[in-house]
Order: C-alpha cells, then sequence, then structure tokens
C-alpha cells in the first residue's frame, strides 16, 4: 500500500513539474509574442505605446523625480497614451489634463494644494481647436501625439514637464 502511495505522489510532482514547464514555456512564448506585436505596431504605425507608469524611476530617489529612459527617448515622437481626464472646475480652452487615476480638481476651494499625481500629461489640443474647452468625460481616454518634455507654464498656471500634442 505504501509502494502505491509513495508511486502516486511520484507520479504527481512529474504532472506538476511537467505542466509548470509547460506554462513557463508558455509565458515566455506569450512574453516574445507581446514584445514582437509592441515592436511590429511601433515599426508599422510610428507610434509607441507609453504608459504613464513608465514616465520616472520608482522609487523616487533623493534628488526627487527622475525620467526615465524610455520617456526621454521617446521625446520629440509620436506616442499612445491611455489615462484618464481630470475633472476641473474651470477647465482651460485647449489644454486638458491626463492622470494614471480619476482625479477631481476643486481650484476654488484648493488652490495649488490639490491631489494631482506627479505622471499628470498636460494634452495640447491641435492648433484649430486651441479655443474649445473639452467637456469631462469620465473613463479611461487613449491619445495619440507629439510628446514634448521640460519645465514648461502652462496656460492653467501651472508647471508641466510632459506634454502631449495631439494629432
Amino acid at each position: 500500500m505504501e509502494a502505491l502511495s509513495n508511486h502516486r505522489l511520484a507520479c504527481c510532482v512529474l504532472a506538476c513539474l511537467f505542466f509548470a514547464g509547460c506554462a513557463g514555456q508558455a509565458s515566455k512564448e506569450n512574453i516574445n509574442k507581446t514584445a514582437t506585436t509592441e515592436a511590429q505596431q511601433t515599426l508599422s504605425t510610428g507610434v509607441t505605446e507609453l504608459s504613464l507608469k513608465e514616465f520616472y524611476k520608482f522609487p523616487v530617489g533623493p534628488l526627487g523625480l527622475a525620467p526615465t529612459q524610455k520617456l526621454l527617448g521617446l521625446k520629440d515622437k509620436q506616442v499612445r497614451v491611455t489615462g484618464y481626464m481630470v475633472r476641473e472646475e474651470e477647465p482651460t480652452t485647449g489644454l486638458f489634463m491626463l492622470a494614471p487615476l480619476p482625479v477631481s480638481l476643486a481650484e476654488k476651494e484648493d488652490g495649488p494644494a490639490d491631489e494631482l499625481p506627479a505622471t499628470t500629461l498636460y494634452v495640447h489640443l491641435p492648433p484649430a481647436d486651441k479655443n474649445n474647452i473639452i467637456a469631462y468625460r469620465p473613463g479611461l481616454w487613449q491619445l495619440t501625439g507629439i510628446l514634448k518634455l521640460g519645465n514648461q507654464e502652462e496656460a492653467n498656471g501651472r508647471m508641466s514637464y510632459t506634454r502631449l500634442i495631439l494629432d
């Protein structure tokens, strides 16, 4: 009876190792497929996916936020970014902000003491729409445009480092 139990245990262990190996191989194949698909997408469309989480190195160092190599490498290039439109009491013409999570600003009450994430992206409308205000819409937005970097005072009085100029 004990020999049968040891045999079953050995079979179970071998089966687990086999399936774990298959799963590991499948994961490697999925990673390779994903990397290949992303590379093909970048090459075929000229647009690179950029996550708001890829803006700065984490954890934050003693000198504060430091941009990632990916962010710096995409300066003045066409990127696609997904995020949430920041809800503002007083929106600015030609400009809105995109954040990695839903955010509402109460400028009248809070002033500059708001909770905007450091990875907030300032989105500039195309020149033809620079006098328009984009109405707030909840949910995820996927935007494509040219990534601009560097400190700049925005029309809403805030300082930005990352900007997306919409197509």
